[in-house]
Parts: C-alpha cells; sequence; structure tokens
C-alpha cells in the first residue's frame, strides 16, 4: 500500500490492514525461510509534520522460521511497534556522508511523493525476528558427518577430535 502524501489530511490518516500470507511472500525474495503462521494485523497512523512524515504503530504476527542448529519449524508471535520517521530526499548539494546518531535508526528518506506502507511492515518483521532463532534453548543440532537429528535420534558416527587450527604451530621451530 502505497500512501501519497499530499493526500494526507493534517491530523494524520489511520490505516488498519489484516494482509496473509500471500501478501507476505510477494514481498520477500525467498519465502522458504520465513513465512506466515497467520495474517498479520498492523494499525498505524501517518502525521504530516513541517519537515517530515511521523508514523507510528503497532503490529502482530505469528512467524513460521526453521531453527537456526536442527531446521525444525519455529513458530514465533510477533508484537512489534512501529517507529519511523521519513523526511524528505536530500538535495544534490548534500555531504556524501552524514554521521549517524542512535534517535537516526528509526528515520529513513522517501521520494517526496509516497510512502510504501508494506516495505515498512515486511521490514519490522525481519527486523524483529532473532538472528539465530532456536527451536528450544538446548537444541542440540545436527550431526555434521550424517545429519541426524540429535534432538530426536543419536548417530553412530566416529567422533574425530579436532585439533586448534594453531596446532600446525607447533612444528615450527625459531632459531635464534
Amino acid at each position: 500500500m502505497r500512501v501519497r502524501v499530499e493526500e494526507l489530511p493534517e491530523a494524520g490518516r489511520a490505516i488498519h490492514f489484516h494482509e496473509t500470507e500471500a501478501w507476505f511472500s510477494s514481498r520477500i525474495e525467498d519465502d522458504r525461510e520465513i513465512s506466515l503462521a497467520s495474517p498479520v494485523d498492523v494499525d498505524l497512523e501517518l502525521i504530516p509534520e513541517a519537515e517530515h512524515i511521523k508514523l507510528s504503530g503497532h503490529l502482530h504476527a505469528t512467524v513460521r522460521v526453521a531453527c537456526s542448529r536442527c531446521l525444525g519449524d519455529l513458530v514465533l508471535e510477533l508484537d512489534e511497534a512501529i517507529p519511523q520517521i521519513f523526511l524528505q530526499p536530500l538535495s544534490p548539494d548534500t555531504e556524501d556522508e552524514i554521521d549517524l546518531r542512535p534517535q537516526d535508526l528509526d528515520t529513513t528518506f522517501f521520494d517526496g511523493e509516497t510512502v510504501d506502507v508494506d516495505l515498512i511492515v515486511a521490514e519490522q518483521i525481519f527486523l524483529a525476528l532473532p538472528q539465530r532463532p532456536l527451536c528450544r534453548p538446548d537444541c542440540r543440532g545436527l550431526c555434521s558427518e550424517c545429519g541426524a537429528d540429535l534432538n530426536r535420534e543419536s548417530c553412530e558416527c566416529e567422533k574425530k577430535e579436532i585439533g586448534s587450527a594453531f596446532d600446525a604451530l607447533q612444528a615450527v621451530k625459531i632459531e635464534q
């Protein structure tokens, strides 16, 4: 959904949408790693201010991702605030590098005409995901030799002791 800035009333505009897996999968490149387990509910408010557009709101979604150790299904509940400030495009004579401050992390530039709400919501879903999702804290993962799920079965692979990469340095003789 694209919102035209010139059509925003001074008091702002409230937006509510309820989107399905089809909406989400059309906004991501590879839908094998993440999918919606239930529709996403989003409540937003877009308010035009002097030099920018302020977006605030909330999203609730249930997503299905793969455990980073055993690759099993993991369902996560996301309940996230969405703070965003949209700034007008920079003028061409602006310095190439601008130092970012912590308060700038919720700031983005837009084309000056429209705000792509769908893109912001999809980004917020990805940002809410843990870096390494685990099905449980003590997940044992997969055997590196045979691929067995060590949470469900034990494997009969011979465990090779892996030495340090620095073990080869023991053979080096330094003459003084």
